[in-house]
């Protein structure tokens, strides 16, 4: 008898449990969760950076570009990009994570090499040089996001930015070489 109670008991205590389990939806584990937090932290402030270098960059070159091909592309340039920062920015916001407010160093370094050249060929050289870098890189990280992305915002924000960073970069090249 005793051991039939025991049966039931533990019995109970299984079926109690198995519903409990039913009840709570699975959670990934911490190291899991932090994987990707950590990857939508490095898009949200490679994204942000890129974009305000693309931004600075383009005042520049409305500023010091010599061709008209280049001042155009300038002011494209801060006009698609602000509007992908505004919209990245709700984004993150809404997720409670915040643009970085200063450019990663290796977009600091390229508008500090553009703040540096003299206007006129070379500026237009080395802004070309730089739009198609940065946009190659920018669309690696947005081809990789739209595919992989574990967050459903950022994968869609960056499937639907991506076509655009694909048409910025065909035009980088496309800029006159002197």
């Amino acid at each position: 008898m005793t051991l039939l109670k025991l049966f039931l008991t533990a019995l109970v205590l299984v079926a109690a449990g198995g519903a409990a389990a039913k009840d709570e939806p699975m959670k990934p584990s911490g190291a899991l969760q932090a994987v990707m937090d950590d990857s939508v932290k490095d898009f949200f402030e490679t994204a942000g950076s890129a974009g305000l270098f693309e931004i600075e960059a383009g005042k520049l070159a409305q500023a010091m570009g010599t061709s008209p091909e280049v001042k155009a592309f300038g002011e494209k340039m801060v006009t698609d990009h602000q509007k992908a920062a505004d919209e990245l920015k709700k984004i993150a916001d809404d997720k409670g994570a915040a643009l970085p407010s200063v450019m990663l160093k290796r977009h600091q370094k390229m508008l500090d090499d553009l703040k540096d050249e003299k206007p006129g060929q070379e500026f237009d050289n080395t802004f070309r040089r730089y739009m198609i870098a940065s946009h190659k890189e920018a669309v690696s990280l947005f081809d990789e996001s739209a595919k992989k992305s574990a967050d459903k915002d950022v994968k869609a924000f960056a499937a639907k930015t991506l076509p655009i960073l694909q048409h910025h970069g065909s035009m980088a090249e496309r800029l006159p070489k002197s």
